[in-house]
C-alpha cells in the first residue's frame, strides 16, 4: 500500500475519502467539485480541509489520474485545501473506505463516491452547521440523483434541526439519513468501520452509527449529486451474490438496532425488516436453481435471530418461515404467500 500527497501531518478541521476503482473519467469532475466549492468560501470562512483519495486496486488509469491531479493542485496555489492519494490492493469499497479513514487526520469526516460531485454550496452549508453544533455525532444533508452524462441537480436551501437518538431512533433519520453527503465527528467513528458487502454497505454502516449516536444534526438542503450510472452494483443483475448482500445488510442492520436498546421508528423498523423477511425471498425465486440454493442458505442461517422480537407480525412472519426451513421450496413460498398477503 502507498500513498502520498501534501494531506499528511496538517491539522485538519474535516477529511473527505474518497474511493475510487476504475474511475478514470470521473476522476477530474469529482474532485474539481470538491475545489469548486472550497473556492466559493470567502478567506474567514475557510478552513483547513483535506480530501484522502484511495485507489482501489484499479486496473485503468485511475490511480495515474489521481497522482497528476494531486501534484496539480500543488502547483495550483490554492491554500486550505490538501489531497492525499492511497494506493491499495483492490478490496471493496468498504476496505477502500476504512483505508481511507485511517489515513485521515480530520476532526470531522465525510465521504464522497469517485463518481459524485459536490454542489457548490456544499461547504457554504456544512461549515457553519457544523460550527454550530461541535459535539454532534451525525451533521446530514441531502443528494439528488443525477443521470451520467446529464445535467447536475440544483442546489437548495432548507432550515436544519437537531434530533436526539440516545433513546430513539426516529424513522425519519434511519429511512433518510446516509453515508453522503454527511458529517461524522472522527471521535464518534472509533470503532466503527464499513463492511466488505459489495451491496449494501452504506445501510449496515448507518445503522451501526445511529445505533451508538446520540445526537444528529438533519438538514434537507441539496448539497450533493448522486450521479446514476450503468455498471455500479446498484443497476447491475440479481444474482446469489448481490441476494445474499440485501439480506447480510438488511439482517446486520436490525441487529444492530435491536441491541442498542433504543427505541425505534416503527415504519423504518418494519421497511428494513421486510427486506429481509419479505424482498429477500422473492429475489431469492427469481434466481436459477444453483444459485438460489447458495443464497437461501445465507439467509437462512439468519432466521434463528429475534432481531425482530419487537415487532410481533414480523416476529411470527419469521417463526413461520423457520418452520418451513427444512424445505428450500416450502420456505420461500411460505414468505412469498405472506408477502403477497401483505403480512410481511
Amino acid at each position: 500500500m502507498a500513498s502520498h500527497g501534501n494531506g499528511g501531518g496538517v491539522a485538519t478541521a474535516m477529511s473527505v475519502v474518497v474511493p475510487f476503482y476504475n474511475l478514470e473519467r470521473y476522476v477530474r469532475p469529482c474532485l474539481d467539485s470538491v475545489v469548486a466549492a472550497f473556492a466559493r468560501l470567502s478567506d474567514s470562512a475557510r478552513q483547513v480541509i483535506e480530501v484522502v483519495c484511495v485507489d482501489d486496486g484499479s486496473t485503468d488509469s485511475t490511480g495515474n489520474v489521481l497522482d497528476a491531479y494531486s501534484r496539480d493542485h500543488q502547483q495550483s496555489g490554492l491554500a486550505g485545501l490538501a489531497f492525499c492519494v492511497v494506493h491499495k490492493p483492490n478490496g471493496g469499497e468498504g476496505s477502500a473506505r476504512n483505508v481511507g479513514i485511517e489515513a485521515a487526520h480530520g476532526r470531522w469526516v465525510t465521504f464522497l463516491d469517485g463518481d459524485d460531485v459536490w454542489l457548490e454550496n456544499h461547504l457554504e452549508v456544512a461549515l457553519p452547521l457544523i460550527a454550530a453544533h461541535p459535539t454532534a455525532d451525525i451533521v446530514a444533508l441531502k443528494y439528488a440523483n443525477f443521470d451520467d452524462g446529464g445535467e447536475c441537480p440544483k442546489q437548495t436551501a432548507a432550515d436544519s434541526r437537531v434530533i436526539d437518538v440516545s433513546t430513539c431512533v426516529p424513522s425519519e433519520v434511519l429511512l433518510e439519513v446516509g453515508v453522503f453527503p454527511t458529517f461524522f465527528r472522527r471521535e464518534f467513528l472509533e470503532g466503527l468501520r464499513f463492511s466488505s458487502l459489495p451491496l449494501g454497505a452504506d445501510r449496515l454502516y448507518m445503522a451501526q452509527c445511529f445505533a451508538k449516536a446520540h445526537t444528529v444534526v438533519k438538514c434537507d438542503a441539496v448539497v450533493h449529486g448522486y450521479r446514476v450510472r450503468q455498471g455500479s452494483m446498484a443497476r447491475a443483475a440479481w444474482n446469489a451474490r448481490k441476494v445474499s448482500s440485501q439480506c447480510d445488510y438488511a439482517f446486520g442492520s436490525l441487529e444492530a438496532l435491536a441491541s442498542s436498546g433504543k427505541r425505534i421508528g416503527r415504519e423504518g423498523f418494519e421497511y428494513v425488516a421486510s427486506l429481509w423477511l419479505s424482498d429477500v425471498p422473492n429475489r431469492l425465486a427469481r434466481l436459477v436453481r444453483r444459485e438460489r440454493r447458495a443464497a437461501w442458505k445465507n439467509w437462512r442461517m439468519t432466521l434463528g435471530s429475534d432481531c425482530v422480537r419487537r415487532l410481533p407480525r414480523f416476529d411470527r412472519v419469521r417463526r413461520l418461515i423457520m418452520a418451513f426451513s427444512f424445505s428450500m421450496a416450502a420456505s420461500i413460498c411460505v414468505a412469498r404467500l405472506l408477502r403477497k398477503a401483505g403480512i410481511s
